[in-house]
């Protein structure tokens, strides 16, 4: 079965004055789902590009089950190809948009009703066989695409942005049928896509690029509770950053860190002691980590354990409520600003410019050493 290895792989265009992908490595496993993951222009696409042979590496090696891919074209690779645009034949009937890449590899008429039937089947799409694919929604189209790819006994799945036409509603919904039926039919996936949140779903393992390198590579669990620099851990879901400096150094790992300008001082983690007294940092901590008091709260009655919290004022700036979630904006006396996010249903009386508690436990937040230009690391791009 299809292992796919990559060997310090680099792709350049115009003369080598562009690079795209910058000396790149990573092993993919049979049956992995992998998502390609970054902002656009990371070199995702490139890279996808080369593993299915449509355009060739500058320097480093592709290998599929240990051999080399160097010279060996797309249609020689095993694999089928999905891709945002679908790539359908409208004015063929869904049978025949099927059959045709069977057709053209030379099988056998039994061969080709055999694969064919058995690829609608599996895509739900077997009472549909003599209709033209102008019946069908992105949905629809998306399955042909599917029953297209597999059809052909591919082993390995290609796709860019296979679900980015789709209606959201309608993508959230699909994507859960679309790992099924590669999990259902054994086959090695990689799925570019910009959409965090379509591969922090689905995804076996999150490859996350950026400048044509690779960041950080894992499973979605891993990359989120446990990213290794500042971009990943605001690129995979919704952080909040804060600027200061190590007061105080503790045994047992453990330090305190002075938020700057005044801000509240907090216990942090630090592992390995990596970071010394007074150095600059930037604490990350979730949205979703940040637990909200009244100013009056009483923690000595309440039936929950608060004691490995650590409970800070700020003030609240503003509110809103975004149907399944509401969201708290707060101000520290320093001016820095974080948020929390809570479920729709969370109850609540707090006004702008209200003093309230705020807590945090130091297990959710991570260090990482101040960089020289914080808003380079933030962006996006």
């Amino acid at each position: 079965m299809p292992m796919i290895e990559l060997s310090n792989i680099t792709k350049t265009f115009n003369e080598g004055k562009v690079v795209a992908v910058e000396d790149i490595s990573l092993t993919i496993k049979d049956g992995d789902f992998v998502f390609l993951l970054g902002p656009s222009g990371c070199g995702k696409t490139t890279t996808l590009r080369m593993i299915a042979g449509l355009e060739k590496p500058t320097k480093g090696v592709v290998k599929i089950d240990g051999k080399d891919m160097s010279g060996i074209p797309p249609e020689d690779r095993d694999m089928g190809f999905i891709f945002q645009n679908f790539e359908i034949f409208t004015h063929l009937t869904v049978w025949e948009n099927v059959t045709f890449g069977l057709e053209m590899r030379g099988y056998s008429d039994d061969v080709i009703v055999k694969k064919a039937e058995e690829a609608l089947k599996t895509v739900e799409l077997s009472q549909y066989t003599d209709e033209f694919p102008s019946i069908f929604g992105n949905p629809g189209l998306q399955k042909l695409g599917i029953a297209r790819a597999i059809a052909t006994g591919a082993k390995i799945l290609i796709m860019d942005e296979p679900l980015g036409s789709l209606d959201p509603k309608v993508s959230n919904v699909f994507r859960h049928q679309l790992r099924n039926l590669i999990k259902d039919l054994g086959l090695t996936a990689i799925h570019v896509t910009h959409n965090q949140e379509e591969a922090m779903a689905i995804a076996d393992q999150i490859i996350i690029m950026r400048g044509g390198k690779i960041l950080q590579q894992g499973s979605p669990y891993e990359l989120y509770e446990r990213p290794n620099s500042i971009f990943v851990a605001n690129f995979l879901g919704e952080t909040n950053f804060l600027q200061g400096y190590v007061l105080k150094l503790f045994d047992e790992n453990q330090m305190n860190v002075r938020l700057r300008l005044g801000g509240p001082s907090l216990v942090c983690n630090n592992k390995n002691n990596k970071y010394d007294l007074d150095s600059n940092v930037v604490i990350a901590f979730r949205y979703e980590d940040v637990y909200i008091f009244p100013k009056d709260y009483d923690f000595k009655t309440s039936p929950h354990d608060w004691e490995m919290i650590q409970i800070f004022n700020a003030k609240l700036e503003s509110s809103r409520f975004i149907g399944a979630t509401k969201r708290f904006y707060f101000i520290l006396d320093s001016g820095d600003i974080f948020i929390s996010i809570k479920p729709g249903t969370f109850e609540e009386n707090f006004a702008p410019g209200e003093a309230l508690l705020v807590g945090i436990h130091k297990d959710d937040i991570h260090i990482y050493e101040a960089p020289k230009d914080l808003l380079n690391e933030l962006s996006l791009i």
